[in-house]
């Protein structure tokens, strides 16, 4: 009996830890080099950023514009959150933001 109670408990965190569907984020993405960290305007993150379909050439859009592969962008983007894991360069990351759809890409700033 105790198991099972435990065995819920687990499964109810579980499905608490990352929100089903996608969700609305807003926040400043640094894409360079081995890096595409995600911070959210709140402070949560830095996420591994990554784009789904026709999201990623959306979410470049600034840097390719200024004439530069790589920058920060405040962006706002609907996506999902993976449940905590290793993600990004070398498992750098412990979550991952899945990128369906992108509301606005601003550059803040390039890097050459």
């Amino acid at each position: 009996m105790r198991s099972f109670f435990l065995a819920g408990l687990l499964a109810l965190a579980a499905c608490a830890s990352a929100p089903a569907g996608p969700q609305r984020y807003s926040g400043n993405w640094d894409f360079h080099f081995e890096t595409s960290a995600f911070v959210t305007d709140a402070g949560e993150g830095p996420y591994w950023l990554a784009g789904e379909g026709d999201s990623w050439p959306q979410l470049t859009a600034p840097f390719s514009q200024a004439g530069s592969p790589w920058g920060e962008a405040h962006i706002v983007i609907e996506g999902e959150l993976s449940a905590p894991g290793q993600f990004g360069h070398l498992g750098a990351y412990k979550r991952e933001l899945r990128v369906t759809r992108v509301i606005e890409s601003t550059l803040v700033s390039v890097r050459q």
